[in-house]
C-alpha cells in the first residue's frame, strides 16, 4: 500500500519529535532503559515489540499521563516533560487511544463540539465540520449517534476529531486492532492521508505486516530498549529482532 500513497517527502535534518534516553521503572522493575527515538516531519514511524516491552508506557509518557524517571521528551525543539496533557495538545501533539473515545452524540456533533474550541466564527465552525465529514467519508453518518457506528466508522470519526487541532505529530495506539481486513485497508488509507498533509505519525500495532504497509521505518522494542530500527527490510534482517520478537519462522 505504501508505494501507492507516497505523496510527501520529509526532511531528515529537523526532527519534529524525539525521545532521548528515557528510563522508567515500576516498583523497582525496569520497563524502559535509556530508550531513544525520533520522528521527522511528514514521516510515519512504527513501534513494534512483544507484550510487556514498554510500548504502552512509552506512549503514556509521551502524552503526559506518566513522567519518565530520567530522559527527555522533545516536541518541535521544546522540552515537554513537565507540560500537562492538554498543553501538549496545544503544542501540536495528538493522540488516538485504543479505546473508542467518542461523545454520546451524533457524528456531526462529535466534530462540531471540538471545532468550536478552535474556531470562534459560527459559519467557519460549520464549514470546517462539513469539510471533515467529507474528508473522512462521514457525510452519510452525520445524524447517527456515535454509539451505533461500526468499528471502522468510529475509527474514521476518531481520526477526523484528531485532526481538528492540526497537530504536528499524532500518536496512534493500535488503530488497526480488532478490525476486519477490508476495514484495515480503509483505515490505512486515511492514516496515509493524514501523513500526506504533512503531519508526522508514530504508530503501534501487533500485526507486523499491517504496520509495515504504512510506515517509512520502525523501531522494535525489547530488553527494555530499542533492539532494532530501520525500514521493514532492514528490520527483518535484524538478528536481535528475529530472536526477541519475530522468531526464526517469521515471514512477512
Amino acid at each position: 500500500m505504501k508505494k501507492g500513497f507516497r505523496i510527501l517527502k520529509f526532511k531528515k535534518d529537523n526532527e519534529i519529535f524525539a525521545v532521548r534516553g528515557i528510563t522508567k521503572s515500576f516498583d523497582g522493575r525496569p520497563i524502559l532503559k535509556n530508550l531513544s527515538l525520533k520522528v521527522f516531519p511528514g514521516e510515519c514511524v512504527g513501534i513494534l515489540g512483544p507484550n510487556g516491552c514498554g510500548k504502552t508506557t512509552l506512549f503514556s509518557m509521551c502524552i503526559g499521563e506518566q513522567n519518565p524517571d530520567s530522559g527527555k521528551i522533545i516536541l518541535n525543539d521544546k522540552l515537554i516533560n513537565q507540560i500537562p496533557i492538554h498543553l501538549r495538545a496545544k503544542e501540536g501533539l495528538g493522540y488516538l487511544p485504543q479505546t473508542r473515545s467518542l461523545f454520546n452524540l451524533s457524528t456531526y456533533d462529535n466534530l462540531l463540539g471540538l471545532v468550536q474550541f478552535h474556531i470562534k466564527d459560527t459559519k467557519k465552525q460549520k464549514d470546517e465540520t462539513e469539510r471533515l465529514l467529507e474528508e473522512f467519508n462521514l457525510v452519510h453518518l452525520r445524524s447517527l449517534n456515535a454509539s451505533v457506528l461500526s468499528g471502522g466508522e468510529a475509527k474514521r470519526l476518531q481520526l477526523a476529531r484528531l485532526m481538528i487541532n492540526k497537530p504536528k505529530i499524532v500518536l496512534l495506539d493500535e488503530p488497526l486492532a480488532a478490525l476486519d481486513p477490508l476495514v484495515i485497508q480503509d483505515i490505512q488509507k486515511y492514516i496515509l492521508k493524514i501523513q500526506s498533509s504533512g503531519t508526522a505519525i508514530l504508530v503501534t500495532d501487533h500485526n507486523v505486516k499491517n504496520l509495515f504497509d504504512i510506515t517509512d521505518r520502525s523501531y522494535v522494542l525489547g530488553e527494555h530498549s530499542v533492539i532494532a530500527q530501520g525500514t521493514s527490510q532492514e528490520i527483518l534482517k535484524s538478528s536481535k529482532a528475529i530472536e526477541h520478537y519475530f522468531g526464526s519462522n517469521f515471514h512477512k
